[in-house]
């Protein structure tokens, strides 16, 4: 895997390389109507730009996928809670004279049942 990761990444590297030296000239960037110009290598300004997609990609996925990662918190919060009752539950039924030997119960279990 890192050989194809090095066979793709390295002619990569050279044709940024290569676009650089090529295209190291200045230009203006004007933003119509607001009064800002920017005066940079077109190199430059063809990266940035590029940096500036990525980062924004990222960003809206990062955000389109907050509602999977809250669902996985909520989820992680239930096992620990269930495992507790767990843990909870083995611990009762090992206590000397509780029963004959029956499944566990739980502590809502037991409530319905005293009522």
């Amino acid at each position: 895997m890192k050989i194809l990761l090095w066979l793709l990444l390295l002619p990569l590297t050279l044709i940024f390389a290569a676009f650089a030296i090529a295209n190291r000239h200045a230009v203006t960037l004007s933003l119509d109507p607001a009064p800002l110009s920017i005066e940079a290598p077109l190199y430059g300004l063809v990266y940035a730009g590029i940096f500036a997609g990525l980062t924004a990609g990222g960003l809206i996925t990062w955000l389109r996928a907050g509602r999977w990662r809250r669902q996985l918190r909520e989820e992680q919060r239930t096992v620990r809670r269930l495992e507790e009752e767990l843990r909870a539950a083995g611990n009762d039924s090992m206590t000397p004279g509780t029963g004959t030997g029956a499944a566990p119960k739980s502590g809502a279990t037991a409530v319905v049942e005293a009522a």
